[in-house]
Formats: structure tokens, sequence, C-alpha cells
């Protein structure tokens, strides 16, 4: 046989082989696709949603979450729920995250079964408040914002807490605001005693130093929730909101050589942010 004819029979016994191989990886390959897309997809919506891109953020939680739910139903995983469980979270379907984050503990994630109690607690609250329900709606979300470990629960108890006692005051006569006052602050500084890098919970706490007239520390918290950054577009404007609200007031009611101090510093804070004045966030020029 010459050595044409061997490489002839070579390759037709190796194309086969080399045939199946291929086959077989790229078959495994999409079997592994489903799960490291969910992954790509819910790292590339919590970079979005840093960046305040809330509607590419929300399209690309939902793909995570498909991308796992097709994972579960080919190859169900502790891994997989608990990324369905957390894309879940992100578009607040409390009830349903719920449910991954069982099962993610069912199949060995220890955890995913405390984050499944606390999530359904918090559906549990917010169906209570929204069927009008106030009072335990209001001891649930107190007791996950001080005993709760899963952050994104925490967060919303606290916030939907601290809104609750700020719905209060239209209501009562000013006399009574300070008391309300005073004990949401205290909650929230127990909160940022535990995680001081939450820009969040420097953004409540800016709004509620504002309703009680304490205009300098409201804008220091802002200007904390601002540099530590905030999860939602609507957020930030609210805060920037609030820091001009607190320039307004201070303009008001500083003067010589402190006003000229506090307006120094804060030149310096909005030419960091590019604002085109004291009173333009630069959003809203565009």
């Amino acid at each position: 046989m010459t050595p044409k004819g061997k490489n002839t029979a070579l390759s037709k016994g190796i194309l086969p082989g080399v045939v199946v191989v291929l086959f077989l990886s790229l078959l495994f390959s999409s079997c592994a696709s489903s799960l490291q897309k969910a992954k790509l997809n819910l790292a590339g919506a919590q970079d979005r949603e840093k960046s305040f891109r809330t509607e590419e953020a929300v399209a690309l939680y939902q793909k995570s979450l498909e991308e796992a739910e097709r994972e579960i139903r080919k190859r169900p995983s502790s891994q997989a729920y608990m990324i369905k469980g957390l894309a879940e979270v992100k578009l607040a379907r409390w009830p349903e995250a719920s449910r991954s984050f069982s099962q993610a503990a069912a199949l060995g994630d220890e955890k995913a079964e405390a984050w499944a109690r606390e999530v359904s607690l918090l559906g549990l609250a917010i169906s209570l408040q929204e069927q009008g329900l106030a009072g335990p709606a209001l001891r649930l979300y107190s007791i996950l914002s001080e005993k709760g470990k899963f952050s994104p629960v925490v967060q919303a108890a606290l916030g939907r807490l601290v809104d609750s006692q700020l719905e209060l005051l239209p209501a009562l006569p000013e006399r009574e605001w300070e008391k309300i006052i005073t004990k949401s602050i205290g909650m929230v500084e127990k909160a940022l005693d535990s995680d001081p890098a939450c820009g969040y919970y420097h953004y409540l706490l800016a709004q509620l130093l504002g309703h009680g007239g304490k205009y300098r520390e409201s804008f220091e918290e802002a200007v904390m929730a601002r540099e530590l950054g905030l999860p939602k577009l609507e957020l930030q404007r609210d805060n920037d909101n609030q820091i001009v609200f607190c320039y307004r007031r201070l303009k008001e009611s500083l003067a010589g050589e402190e006003w000229a101090k506090f307006s120094r510093n804060y030149r310096l804070w909005i030419n960091k942010w590019k604002w085109p004045d004291e009173e333009t966030p630069d959003w809203k020029r565009r």
C-alpha cells in the first residue's frame, strides 16, 4: 500500500471519529450553555443596573431567568435554582423567588433555605399591605429590616417601612412629626451600622433628615448616597433633587463665612458630577 493509500485509509477511519467527538462536544456544550448564559445575563444586568440603564437591566434579568428555567428543565441543580431566584428577586417576583430558593435548598444549598423564608415573608407583607392590612404588614417589614440576612429583602423591607412612616406625617400635627422621624432615623442608622456602604440606606437617611429640617446633615447623606451608588435611576434623580432642596434651604439659612465655606464645597461636588449650575443636575439638561 502506498503512503497515499495509507493517508486515505487513515482519513476514512479518523473522520467519522472526529465527527462524533465534535458532535458530542457540541452536545455537552449545549447542555452547559444555558447555565452559563444565565450567569452571564445576570452579571450583565447587574452592570447595567449600576449605570442606571434600567430597561436593559430588566431585559437581561428576564433573559437570565429564561436561561435558568431552560437549564432546570434539562438538568436541575441548586446553582440553576439560585440564579433563577436571584433573577426573580430583581424582577420583584417574590413568591416565585421563594419557591426557587426552596428548591435550591432541597438540592443542597445551605443559605437558600433562609433566603426562601425571608423572601416569602416579604411577599406576604407586600400582599397584606396591598389588601389593606397595614398593621401586620408593618410588623413583618420591621422584623425583616431588623433581623433579615438577605440584603435585597432587608433593603426592600426597610424602604417600605420608612415610606409607610412618612405617609403618616400629613395627617398628623407637626408636634408629632419629630417622634416618627426620630424613630425612623434610628432604624436606618441601625441598618447603616451593619452595611455602611449601602447607598440606599444613606438615601433613606437623607430623606428623613430633610423631613426633620436638618438640611446640612441631609445634604451630607445625599452626597454619600450619590457617591456610593443607588440601585435605580429614579432613586438617583430623587436623591439629586434632595441635594438641590438642601442647597436652597441652606442658602436661605446660612450667612457670612459659614455660607461661603458651604458654597465652595458645594461647587466642588457639582463640578465633579458635571452639573451646569448649583440647581441643575446633569440629567435635567439632556
